[in-house]
């Protein structure tokens, strides 16, 4: 058996410090080893990225936002590599028996080195322990296992081939970054623009497209309001076949549609009322365009204050109106001050007017919202009102205003008369009526007479007068309201009776009334005049002899209907019911018509005196009352019955014959009445031709013997 010869004493201290230098160098170069594929790695990762990133902004044309967040996406990706392959590497702690363990792995048929690193390293601490083992064996170890490292070259094991590729790949990004680079310098450029300086420079393109009415990215349009959106392109460019829009609302879907192509580098699309910010993106060709619109409310008037106070008023008066009451209008020299509110703060007011007056230059600011306009009225007034806002500038839809003038006219006045017709006697008494209206109220009312007294040439006919007669004019004028400052009272309305008889007129004379009415207008009073009413001034005579010609006239129309209703008795009495109803209503229209006509003859007569108060009595008592009575009993009784007549129902016809014999025992009653009457009025129209030829034969004797004595004295 050989003994191993082994020295007296053996350094443990010295071996282990030897070992330990040169593993912690292996494992220095290990991590710079690891490091430079981890850089390698990297600078791939980041050429990557760099052309990844060039080539989806110049295919897409990103925004700045979009930029920045791939800018920002890359950055962190890039320092999670940075940190993984690079920086983690560098800080791992390595064990030097595992590094050893790791050389193992690679190289199956070499001795164990983790377990003759551990021998070396821990081996010798053994012999401190109170169980020591031999320390002759392990001396021994320890000195082979050294020995045995010794020989061992720990670089020898690292991958030189990963290495050089890893240096061939630094130099193959550089170059590659440095060859496109100094291929296209300014690609490059606007990229490193784009990205880190934030520039919107856009990429070189065939198609350059221009959105009318942008403006730093926002368009501003009126809300709820369609619009068309209108794209050109710049001069020069590529027109694109089909432009696509593409647009979200906030808080709608995202829509698509395509721009309707109206010529040359013009491109519009109708988009729908909107009411939220809106983001558009708009391509074409090689080209795109991201911006958002931002409806705005469009000014509008939200109310019109007018102030009116004309010089007659104590206190201005308000009106809110929306610009076209057909009642608003005002007095001249009426002062008006139009206040004009907005829903958003105005930038400028524009009014157009037909008159000279209001003008802009009248327009006044009285606050962000608010313009006044003030004028005095002196004629129709039609405003055009366009607001423009502040913020957005957009302008409201014009709105018309008007204003109008309110003519202060001369009174209304109407004049009528009842019971007498134009031709009167000189007793005569005319009931009058005069209507006045205006508009603010009636001041004072005149009542004006005109007499003219004709001189005939001839006496042949002394009511009517010639062509060529001359006379006196008498004019007199009675006040009947009035004078009333200020007015209170629209509408005037009196009943006068004119007496004739005083103003003394003989026959043939001319009488003409008309009234008047005076207002209290601010620019001077104003006067209307009724049409005239003329009169003629006839002898009693006379026009008594008309009026009983038509009373007459209607006795003889009364006889007629007194035969039809003895006809009709005699077609009831033979069983002949077919109009006798129709035939009744005629008979009573008839005779009611006769009685209206008669009772205006004598009240024409009353108001003429003509007659005498027992004529008069005698025709209301034997004529018009049993008119009355005839039509409201035995009459309207007739005709219920003949409405609802059976002939063959006895008991009814011989009630409808007793009625209809009736009607004519009276009417026969009346008729004679009227005869007696016309014989009674012939008897005293004769006494009055008497005693007028009397009084004429006395007059004449008194003026004979006047005449005589007279002539005895000279």
């Amino acid at each position: 058996m050989s003994q191993l010869e082994l020295p007296n004493s053996l350094d443990f201290a010295a071996l282990r410090s030897t070992l330990l230098s040169r593993l912690q160098q292996f494992r220095s170069r290990l991590r710079r080893h690891l490091a430079l594929e981890g850089i390698a790695r990297w600078v791939v990762e980041l050429l990557a990225a760099a052309l990844l990133s060039f080539a989806v902004d110049r295919l897409l044309r990103l925004s700045l936002p979009m930029r920045l967040g791939i800018l920002i996406w890359a950055a962190g990706f890039l320092i999670y590599e940075a940190w993984r392959w690079i920086a983690k590497p560098l800080c791992i702690r390595f064990s030097l028996i595992g590094l050893a363990a790791a050389i193992d792995r690679t190289d199956a048929d070499r001795p164990a080195l983790a377990a003759q690193v551990a021998s070396v390293l821990e081996l010798p601490n053994l012999l401190q322990g109170p169980a020591a083992p031999s320390a002759t064996l392990v001396r021994a170890a320890v000195l082979r296992c050294h020995d045995a490292l010794n020989a061992v070259d720990f670089e020898g094991h690292l991958n030189r081939q990963r290495r050089a590729i890893s240096y061939w790949i630094l130099a193959a990004c550089l170059l590659l970054a440095a060859t496109l680079t100094s291929l296209n310098p300014h690609a490059a450029s606007l990229w490193f623009k784009r990205y880190f300086l934030g520039s919107n420079e856009p990429w070189p393109q065939k198609t350059y497209l221009i959105v009318n009415g942008l403006d730093n990215g926002k368009m501003i349009v009126p809300r709820a309001e369609p619009f068309a959106l209108r794209l050109s392109t710049r001069p020069g460019s590529v027109d694109p076949e089909v432009v696509t829009v593409r647009y979200r609302e906030h808080g709608s879907a995202r829509l698509s549609a395509s721009m309707a192509h109206f010529g040359p580098g013009d491109w519009r699309y109708d988009f729908p009322p909107l009411g939220d910010i809106t983001d558009v993106e708009i391509t074409g060709n090689d080209d795109a365009e991201y911006f958002s619109i931002e409806p705005v409310d469009r000014p509008r008037i939200t109310d019109l204050l007018l102030m009116s106070k004309h010089p007659t008023e104590p206190q201005p008066t308000p009106h809110h109106f929306g610009g076209q009451d057909s009642d608003l209008s005002f007095l001249p020299k009426t002062d008006l001050k139009l206040t004009i509110s907005a829903n958003v703060p105005i930038a400028e007011a524009k009014i157009k007017s037909s008159a000279a007056t209001p003008s802009q230059s009248g327009l006044q600011r009285v606050n962000d919202r608010q313009f006044s306009l003030s004028w005095t009225q002196a004629a129709a007034v039609q405003l055009e009102i366009e607001l423009v806002g502040a913020s957005a500038h957009l302008a409201s839809l014009p709105v018309p205003v008007a204003i109008g003038l309110k003519q202060d006219l001369p009174p209304r006045v109407n004049l009528s008369f009842t019971g007498v017709k134009q031709r009167i006697t000189p007793m005569a008494t005319i009931p009058l009526v005069i209507q006045a209206r205006d508009d603010y109220g009636v001041a004072w009312l005149d009542l004006t007479t005109e007499s003219q007294t004709l001189i005939a040439e001839s006496t042949t006919q002394p009511t009517t007068p010639p062509p060529t007669s001359q006379g006196t004019k008498e004019t007199h004028t009675t006040t009947l309201v009035g004078p009333v400052i200020p007015p209170t009272d629209l509408e005037v309305q009196r009943a006068q009776r004119l007496d004739v008889s005083e103003l003394k007129l003989p026959p043939g004379s001319l009488l003409t009334i008309h009234a008047s009415a005076t207002d209290d207008c601010y620019t001077g009073p104003q006067t209307g005049v009724s049409r005239p009413i003329l009169f003629h001034i006839v002898p009693p005579e006379e026009l008594f002899r008309e009026i009983l010609l038509r009373e007459q006239s209607e006795r003889m129309k009364f006889r007629k209907q007194l035969d039809a209703a003895q006809k009709l008795h005699d077609n009831l009495t033979m069983g002949t019911t077919t109009t006798v109803a129709a035939d009744h209503r005629a008979i009573q229209r008839e005779v009611l018509r006769i009685a209206a006509s008669l009772d205006e003859s004598v009240t024409e007569m009353k108001l003429n005196q003509l007659g005498g108060k027992e004529a008069w009595n005698l025709i209301d008592t034997k004529v018009l009352a049993p008119l009355k009575k005839l039509n409201e009993d035995v009459m309207n009784q007739q005709k219920d019955a003949l409405d609802g007549l059976n002939p063959k129902d006895s008991k009814q016809m011989e009630a409808a014959i007793s009625r209809e014999q009736l009607i004519v025992d009276q009417m026969q009653e009346i008729l004679k009445q009227m005869a007696q009457w016309d014989s009674f009025v012939d008897v005293v129209n004769q006494l009055n031709e008497i005693i007028k030829l009397e009084t004429g034969v006395h007059q004449s004797t008194d003026q004979m013997k006047k005449k005589q004595t007279d002539g005895i004295f000279e």
